[in-house]
């Protein structure tokens, strides 16, 4: 393993950018992390987790500093499959914020109809289907849906940024049967956020010790970048140096 700083990827969840860790970026940075928060193939149909895994490389380029895949929401799906690719003595850690796991041999589609717990009943109310298939937030629909207790943690103004980065998701990558074999020999980290309203919590605890997760908890609801950026930073910068 290299000797250079941690490098951090940020893999965004559905409808969001990369812009949408930008609080986060900026506090790593200050705490002295290289950070990439690349924006996902998202709105374009086609796409599955190796595709957005091919994003997650490129972001990185041809280092070989130590990486640590952070992944909230959907941004789960694709952290293993990177993962994988990348190999163990690449990455130091995966984290998986809030998130959805792959399970080899199934999609996340399906793996919704087994368990219809995972995620948090009417948090996409409000969403729309456009002609090509994808979904997006209607604008009035945001604070209420997607981003529903946000404010209530933070600000209006806060929201308001956010839900202007907002953009069309495909859903590709979670009708596809996931291209993981098996889980990575990296750890796994996984926040679960006590309020969250997106993705179920209890769901994510029983998703994180299948993996054999190291959990840590958070409270607050499901976008901790934007309404706790000190500390999930405080966790990051844990989970790269866990000896300090």
């Amino acid at each position: 393993m290299s000797d250079a700083p941690t490098r951090f990827v940020l893999v965004h969840g559905a409808w969001h950018r990369g812009s949408c860790w930008a609080p986060l970026v900026a506090d790593l940075v200050r705490r002295g992390f290289r950070v990439e928060a690349p924006d996902m193939p998202s709105d374009t149909s086609g796409h599955g987790a190796q595709d957005y895994a091919d994003t997650v490389l490129a972001a990185l380029g041809p280092g070989r500093e130590p990486v640590v895949l952070v992944g909230h929401s959907l941004g789960g799906l694709t952290v293993p499959v990177a993962a994988e690719r990348l190999g163990p003595g690449r990455v130091t850690a995966m984290v998986l914020l809030a998130a959805m796991t792959p399970v080899p041999g199934t999609s996340f589609i399906g793996r919704l109809r087994d368990e219809p717990g995972v995620m948090v009943e009417g948090y996409d109310r409000g969403v729309r289907r456009g002609e090509d298939g994808t979904t997006y937030w209607p604008a009035d629909a945001i604070a209420d849906g997607l981003y529903r207790g946000v404010a209530d943690e933070s600000s209006d103004a806060v929201v308001e940024a956010a839900a202007a980065g907002l953009r069309p998701q495909a859903w590709t990558i979670g009708k596809e049967v996931t291209p993981l074999q098996a889980w990575p020999a990296a750890r796994t980290v996984g926040v679960v956020c006590a309020q969250d309203r997106v993705a179920d919590p209890d769901a994510f605890r029983r998703a994180l010790a299948d993996v054999r997760a190291d959990v840590v908890d958070l409270p607050g609801g499901h976008f901790p970048m934007l309404t706790r950026t000190a500390e999930l930073g405080d966790v990051l910068e844990g989970v790269a140096h866990p000896d300090a």
